[in-house]
């Protein structure tokens, strides 16, 4: 995480994220970045996987909220930039719908995208 740029704090779903524009990093308190972006998002239901045109990794699957009123959630995100919450792990979304890039191809066929 980028130590000289503001990163406040937001609350969501329990979970407390800590999202910097400048670094394009994401982190979680208490909670690796695994643990924190299921518990932020796990109300959330896959749509499928998607082409990782433009994706910092190779694999991609979308999600939707389950309640398509409810997206509050991503709001602790900022919109259409990826963040990188791991070396791992990056997350996106445009408002509607979230998107997770990963290393892990087993991650996919474990969620049946």
């Amino acid at each position: 995480m980028c130590r000289n740029h503001d990163t406040t704090p937001v609350i969501r779903n329990g979970v407390a994220i800590i999202a910097c524009r400048q670094c394009g990093m994401v982190a979680f308190r208490n909670r690796d970045s695994f643990g924190g972006i299921a518990a932020l998002f796990a109300d959330y239901r896959m749509v499928g996987r998607v082409e990782a045109i433009g994706a910092p990794a190779g694999e991609v699957v979308a999600f939707r909220p389950a309640n398509l009123s409810d997206r509050s959630a991503m709001d602790a995100i900022p919109p259409h930039r990826w963040f990188r919450a791991n070396q791992h792990l990056w997350v996106c979304h445009d408002g509607s719908v979230l998107l997770l890039a990963h290393h892990f191809p087993l991650v996919s066929r474990m969620l049946g995208a």
